[in-house]
This record gives structure tokens, sequence and C-alpha cells, in this order.
């Protein structure tokens, strides 16, 4: 009897546990946004704006998420919101790094990402379910294994399989303006994963300040030790290509607080941008290279000669600190050849040679492509320091004529020249450092896709030949621009580090990390991680009290939702291994 009394109370906790695990989860509600204000929202890029319509938001970059995830099982997601056009501008509900696309291209509802198989699939077309500045009601049901999107109550798609944990749930305008005046999530709650925020300040966040996007960085200290922070903001979306506009930021006080944003060039709808700036010691002078190129000219019809112009190289100059700037003046015949199409100064900085028979010279990197071949160089220009000391009185006083353009006239005979190109292509954008016995160091962004890593070549003439052309196994990138930079490790300047900054990783724009070696670059022996997460170009400089500068684009979701100031020592980069 006892040992039938002792089965029976074990079957009936057996029972009474396969029941309890049967019963439901108790669901929860949370409220995100509630009457067009934020309530229980974790916001990436900048910050949404409560209007009178809404919660509002519009640019790459910007993410509204629910502060909470749901667990595995059923959930109810309900928003209430609006676009305000209808373009192919990717806007999308997001859930565990996939997306529902309200319109994508075609003119298309469209889904992506892992939940959805990968890869993006058309669902439907936008205007049958969407209407411009209308409210519509979006809706993702889950039911065992089953989930429903829909819009004002009509199923749009439905996806089968999936019941694991919905995360970072949340909406992002993209290249659209997007206005939220509810949004509730119900399920069985989870604290949000946290994510890795980028090390440093972002002193440009796309979506602010009257840009879609800010990229391409390039940082230089002058002489008075002021940081200049400069980038390229892209009016109306993340593309390459628009009205996009050279823009800088000062800071007197190695980037503790910055200035406002400055227009250093803005040629009306067209593409002003790849900056590269270099200071000459001598002198005191900045000087600001960059390219030019028609807003409606894309990159591919360039290369293919089909546009409507080419593109064009320009520099400008600031004899007062960055303070004001020259008309920008077209030097594309001193440093273009005729069989060249694409071309790109830099982007980032520039040196001036310290030692040997060319001590002095400003040395920019650059790259081009060939015309009959489409084979992609990397090269040089440079100007010698007696042509830039001619040319410093001149610049006093000048300030920058938006959307002016100087003529040759007005140089006063002095013109850059064009230096050397690698021997070996499938290499592109660069930078150039010094080595300790006057040669110089050029490393380039690698398109080879069997050898994930940087390229390097050597010049022992000053940049007018290139040779010695290799792979760097150590430095990995993912086809990537990359920053370079001479540090000195004593007063006197005879011992220095070499450090580098990329995208540390051979297959995504992610892991921005530090570098040092201190044999010249033949080993890095050191690195430190500024950011694990998205994070693509980057430009590097020494700050007047000997710390180290990395100016560099980053984000949690993307590369390209901020740019980020970093400052650091060398013994950081030394201890972090």
């Amino acid at each position: 009897m006892l040992k039938l009394a002792f089965h029976l109370r074990l079957l009936a906790l057996a029972i009474s546990t396969f029941v309890l695990a049967s019963l439901p989860t108790q669901a929860e509600e949370l409220t995100v946004v509630e009457n067009g204000r934020a309530a229980a929202t974790r916001q990436v890029g900048a910050a949404w704006i409560e209007s009178g319509e809404g919660l509002t938001a519009e640019g790459v970059g910007r993410v509204l998420y629910s502060e909470k995830s749901l667990a595995a099982g059923d959930f109810h997601i309900k928003a209430s919101l609006k676009l305000e056009r209808l373009e192919g501008t990717a806007a999308s509900f997001v859930i565990s790094g996939s997306h529902f696309g309200f319109n994508g291209r075609s003119d298309s509802l469209f889904v992506e990402g892992p939940l959805f198989g990968g890869g993006t699939k058309h669902i439907g077309q936008s205007q049958d379910a969407l209407a411009v500045n209308e409210p519509f009601v979006f809706e993702a049901i889950r039911e065992d294994w089953t989930t429903r999107f829909l819009i004002d109550e009509q199923e749009i798609h439905r996806l089968e399989g999936w019941n694991g944990p919905a995360l970072d749930i949340g909406f992002r305008p993209w290249r659209n303006r997007m206005t939220i005046q509810s949004f509730t999530i119900e399920g069985e709650l989870l604290d949000a994963p946290s994510r890795p925020q980028p090390f440093g300040e972002p002193i440009f966040v796309s979506g602010q300040d009257g840009y879609n996007t800010y990229r391409i960085p390039a940082v230089a200290v002058t002489n008075e030790g002021t940081v200049l922070a400069f980038c390229e903001g892209r009016k109306g979306s993340g593309s390459d290509t628009g009205d996009i506009n050279l823009l800088l930021k000062r800071s007197e006080d190695n980037g503790t607080t910055w200035s406002d944003q400055q227009v250093v060039w803005d040629d009306e709808a067209n593409t002003c941008g790849n900056p590269c700036v270099v200071v000459d010691r001598k002198t005191g002078l900045i000087w600001l290279l960059s390219t030019w190129n028609r807003g409606d000219d894309h990159e591919r019809d360039i290369i293919a000669q089909t546009s409507r112009d080419t593109r064009r190289v320009y520099v400008m100059k600031s004899a007062d600190d960055g303070l004001t700037w020259s008309t920008p003046l077209e030097i594309t015949s001193d440093v273009k050849q005729d069989d060249w199409t694409w071309y790109a100064t830099g982007p980032g900085s520039g040196i001036q040679i310290q030692n040997g028979p060319h001590a002095g010279r400003l040395v920019i990197p650059c790259d081009h492509i060939e015309a009959t071949t489409k084979n992609y160089y990397s090269h040089v220009i440079y100007i010698d320091a007696d042509a830039t000391m001619r040319r410093e009185a001149g610049l006093q006083g000048r300030t920058t004529l938006h959307g002016g353009i100087a003529s040759k006239n007005d140089d006063q005979g002095e013109t850059w020249e064009l230096g050397g190109s690698t021997p070996s292509h499938q290499v592109n954008e660069c930078e150039v450092v010094e080595l300790s016995d006057g040669r110089l160091m050029l490393n380039m962004r690698n398109y080879d896709r069997e050898q994930k890593n940087r390229q390097v070549a050597l010049s022992d003439d000053g940049g007018m030949t290139w040779t010695e052309q290799r792979y760097d196994t150590t430095l990995i990138e993912p086809i990537c621009q990359a920053g370079i930079e001479r540090l000195p490790l004593t007063d006197e300047g005879g011992e220095f580090a070499i450090l580098f900054s990329n995208p540390a990783s051979q297959d995504d724009r992610v892991n921005m990390t530090i570098r040092a070696s201190y044999d010249e670059g033949l080993t890095w022996t050191d690195s430190l991680v500024l950011h694990p997460g998205p994070s693509a170009y980057s430009d590097l400089a020494v700050l007047a009290d000997g710390n180290i500068a990395c100016l560099y684009e980053a984000g949690i979701e993307r590369p390209y939702e901020s740019i980020v100031f970093a400052r650091f020592s060398l013994p950081s980069v030394a201890t972090s291994e």
C-alpha cells in the first residue's frame, strides 16, 4: 500500500507539472509610443522628434526600438504610423534583424533578413496597401508557429515555422520620413539584448542638422593644436551620388568640445566630397584636397564614360587655423591623366615628408580607374615646400564662396603635380606614411578577394615611383578605406610607432581596430578595439597633448549612423591585448 501511495503521488506530481507547463504564459503589454510620445523606446542614431502628428524621424541610421523584447510564444505587435513618400525608400518594421518593408525597389512591399530565408523578397505593391501621408495600422501577430503581418487588418504576408524570441522590435524610416502615433507589444516581455556602443563621442549624427547621412571622415591637427574634423554631408540620402557638401567642425581643446558645423564647400546639387587634408608644418597653411562631380552622374556612368561630366579634382586652403577657406580651385589637368575616368583624393589625410631630399613635400594619396582596362590603381599627388610658401601670403582673409570655383588665373602659377602610380592594380583608396629612412609606404584598399588583406607599396623617391607592392597578411579587411599615421615616441622624434585603423574583419564592416607597429609596419604587435559593432571609414591624427585621435564611422545597426571622435593613448593600445 505504501508503495502504491508513493507511485500515486509521483503520478499526481507528473500530471500537475505537465498541466502547469501546458498553461500559456501570462501575456504582458508594453506601451512603446503613446499619443505620439516616446514611452518605452530605445532610439538609435539621432533622436526622434515629438510633434503634433506623432513621433517623427527621417534618414538612414535612425531606428526606434521597444525597450523590451518578446520571448518565444505568441505575441501581438501593433502600431499606427504614416509615411511621407513611397519612392523605394526601404522604410520598414524591424524584428530580430529582419525587415517587413513598406516600400522597396519597384515601389514594392518586401521582406528580408534571416527570418525570411535571407535576401529580399517582394510581396506586393506598396500603393495597394498604403497611401502617402495617410495613417495606417501595422500588426505582427504570432500564434503557435505562424506569424501574420497585416496592414489595416489585411494580411499581407505569413511566416511559418518560427516561434523563437523576437528581439530588437522597432521601426526605421531609412530614406523616408516616418511618423509613429502609437506602438505596443504584447506577449512575454524580456529585457532587450545590450549592444556595444562605439568608444568616443559622435560629433556628426546622421539625420541631424539638415543632412540625411554623414560619411567619409578626415582629421588633422593644426600648428595651433586645433583639431579639424571633416566629412561629407549627404543631403537627400546616404548615396555616394547627389547633393553632397564638405563640412567641418573645429575643436580647440583636443576634442573635448566642438564648434558648430561649418560648410566648407557647397556646389548646389552637385557632389563635393572625398576630403583629404594636410598641414604644412613650416607655414601653418592647411590644404584640403577634394573631388567633384555632377550630382546626377553616378560612379558607374563616369567609369563607362557615359556621364554628362567627369570626376574633377579641387584644392582649398586655410591660412587662419581653419576658420575660413579659399574658393575651390580646380587642378584636374595637373593631376589626372586623359585616360583616367574615376578619381578620388584620399579620403582621410596626407603627409608632409620630414626627412631626406624631399623634406617639406606635401603628399596626398589618391586613386584612379583606367578607361580602357577598367583597372583600379593607387597613386599620389604632391607639391613641394617652396611652392607652398609662395602662396601663403595671397590667402590671408579669403573665405569660401559657396558654390564658387576659382579659375587657374587665381593660382599665381602654383600647381600640384602628379606622382607615381602603383605597379599592380586591384587597389584604390589609400593613405601614406613616412618611414625612418625617408621612404614612403602606401597602404591600400584591396579588391582581390582571394587575399582579404590590405596591400602596401614603397617609394624611395618621394612618391614619384612605387615598388615592392605586396599583401600585409596581418591587416585583414572587408574591402574598406583605412587610416595610417606616424606617432613620435620621443620629443626628438627619432623613434616612432606606426598606427593603423580599419574594420578588422575579412567579410563585414565591423570591429573598428587600432593597431600599432614598432618596426615600420613589418609586424603589428598591439591592438585596441574601438567598436566591435558596425564600423567603416576612419582617419588618424596625433593631438597636441600627445594622445591619439581616431575619427571613424560607426553605429549600432550599421556603420553610417554617426562619425565618432575617439581619443586615447598609445599605452591603451599596447596593453589591450
